[in-house]
């Protein structure tokens, strides 16, 4: 191959290899994943399924339930979501259910990002703005 085929096949894997660092991630035969950017775009899991499906890590998803518990003082920005007898750490802007008397009370539906906690079993959800 000469100089100049070699510098053109180089040049077109390089952007093969560009055009596919975007949003989607395609992974073997599973379905590609696009980033939802708004709360319509993500999907809707429960919070039993956040729990138990690795395969949601660092994805963004809306997920329901009510206001468990919500930090006060130097926690504020923390509180816990509930659905059932399940519950997760929800970190990022307090919902004002969380703030009424009794909590627990309203049901709601926030977007997050699922990322782990401090191992590999624990999830957190990471309030994102909708």
């Amino acid at each position: 191959m000469d100089d100049t085929k070699r510098k053109s096949f180089c040049y077109m894997a390089l952007l093969g290899a560009l055009s596919s660092c975007g949003g989607r991630q395609d992974v073997g035969s599973a379905q590609a994943y696009t980033v939802p950017l708004s709360p319509k775009e993500a999907p809707m899991v429960t919070v039993r399924q956040v729990m138990e499906r690795d395969s949601l890590v660092g994805r963004r998803v809306r997920v329901g339930g009510v206001c468990a518990i919500a930090g006060t003082g130097p926690s504020t920005g923390v509180w816990v979501l509930q659905a059932g007898t399940w519950a997760i750490e929800v970190r990022g802007l307090v919902p004002h259910s969380c703030l009424k008397d009794p909590v627990g009370t309203e049901a709601l539906t926030i977007f997050a990002q699922v990322v782990e906690g401090t191992d590999s079993t624990e999830r957190l959800l990471l309030r994102l703005p909708e």
